[in-house]
């Protein structure tokens, strides 16, 4: 007779949780409260760009909260319009909006870095924290390469980001940095983070199956008698 919990204990990892149209959806709702701001300081400043920014963005907060997003993710998408919002009217200057951009990317290139420099790659970490990474794989070579390259790809994601924002922050390009962060950074790190998640989760899936099959192959059956059941074959 199966059991209950059965299929989970085998596959507690079905899939991703988001189709492709919920992945769309998030962008374009990210991108909302850029371009507002983009129009409105072409024409008013910086300050109204970015109460406009910051209002858009409390507007499509309350729809992916309709929508059935989680408190935390819509909390921390709006607190990261809000901090945008706050550098541009702190400074008065429109490209101070994506400072706040420039500092998260620098941050994460320098905690992937270290992470990687001490032999304790910062996915690994991350994972196990939000529970993708089990702690029975703790100590594991395999699963230590395995985010040591994961670590590494986002050195190279950070980088990627910096190097055109850095240089069209520089030049004061307004136009530039909505484009380089809507269209290259917020989806490049969305498709980073999935491919992170999928990656941990198949590999996870393909031990606990491996070792699944392994223990299967060392069950003994036993009679009623407590003696061990007759083979049909000698395997010898």
């Amino acid at each position: 007779m199966t059991e209950t919990g059965t299929d989970k204990a085998h596959n507690p990892f079905p899939g991703p949780p988001r189709r492709a149209a919920d992945v769309v959806r998030h962008i374009v709702d990210a991108l909302a409260a850029p371009a507002a701001f983009l129009m409105v300081e072409s024409g008013n400043g910086a300050a109204w760009g970015a109460i406009v920014a910051l209002v858009v963005a409390l507007a499509v907060g309350a729809i992916r909260r309709y929508r059935g997003d989680s408190p935390a993710v819509v909390m921390l998408s709006t607190s990261i319009v809000a901090l945008h919002s706050v550098s541009a009217i702190a400074s008065g200057e429109g490209r101070a909006f994506y400072f706040p951009e420039l500092v998260i990317n620098v941050a994460g290139l320098v905690a992937c870095a270290v992470s990687l420099l001490i032999g304790r790659p910062l996915t690994e970490a991350v994972c196990r924290k939000a529970g993708i990474e089990p702690s029975r794989t703790a100590g594991d070579p395999a699963v230590r390469r395995r985010h040591v390259r994961l670590t590494a790809g986002w050195v190279v994601l950070w980088v990627s980001h910096l190097v055109p924002l850095g240089y069209l922050y520089a030049a004061n390009s307004l136009v530039g940095l909505t484009l380089v962060s809507a269209l290259f950074s917020k989806p490049s790190l969305l498709a980073m983070a999935g491919f992170t998640v999928v990656v941990v989760r198949r590999a996870v899936r393909r031990d606990l199956y491996a070792t699944g099959a392994a223990l299967d192959h060392d069950v003994v059956t036993v009679t009623p008698e407590g003696r061990p059941a007759p083979c049909g074959k000698d395997p010898s």
